[in-house]
């Protein structure tokens, strides 16, 4: 297991803290571990099964738009 703090997270995903907030409180996010009150780590591997699951496939969305 590596865990990843949310700064962490916000590097490996490219984007700001603020926005790993904004996943976290509309719970469109990976799962995570909460250490403590304050404190939440996520497991990379979750992270990257979670970004899978974000996968588009832009051929799809084209042949159900022209149905």
């Amino acid at each position: 297991m590596q865990l990843m703090s949310i700064e962490d997270l916000a590097a490996y995903l490219g984007v700001s803290k603020r926005t790993i907030y904004k996943y976290i409180a509309g719970g469109d996010c990976p799962p995570y571990i909460k250490l403590s009150k304050k404190n939440i780590s996520f497991d990379r591997a979750d992270v990257d099964a979670w970004l899978l699951s974000k996968k588009v496939n832009p051929k799809e969305i084209k042949e159900r738009n022209s149905e």
